[in-house]
């Protein structure tokens, strides 16, 4: 079964387009459409399907933690601006939603991309 799933690994990305039903907030401004956006984290699959058929070792399991120590800062970041703009005027719901699934979203793929930048350097 791992195998099975580890060989369909790189094609987990194209979950990543449901993100684009996010726009339908524009028009129908539901609170629950800005969830759709944390979907583009599904984009980091593309770059972690392609190291998922190497061999894990030092290295590797090394460079994770390192693209790991880098890559949460973002969750870290947006934890802080939402408790705060919940204070503000300006710290609506739909801003706290919008924020956080962003910061999914990036956290995932710069986690991806810096990790892959380590193995590939």
């Amino acid at each position: 079964m791992y195998n099975k799933l580890k060989r369909f690994a790189p094609f987990y990305g194209f979950f990543g387009f449901f993100g684009f039903f996010g726009f339908q907030y524009f028009s129908t401004h539901d609170v629950g459409d800005l969830f759709y956006f944390s979907f583009f984290a599904f984009f980091a699959f593309f770059l972690i399907g392609k190291l998922s058929k190497e061999m894990r070792d030092e290295r590797f399991v090394e460079n994770s933690q390192k693209a790991a120590a880098k890559a949460f800062y973002i969750p870290m970041l947006a934890v802080f601006i939402i408790g705060w703009s919940a204070t503000q005027p300006f710290g609506t719901k739909e801003f706290m939603v919008i924020v956080s699934a962003f910061a999914w979203a990036s956290s995932m793929i710069t986690y991806a991309g810096v990790f892959y930048y380590y193995e590939k350097h």
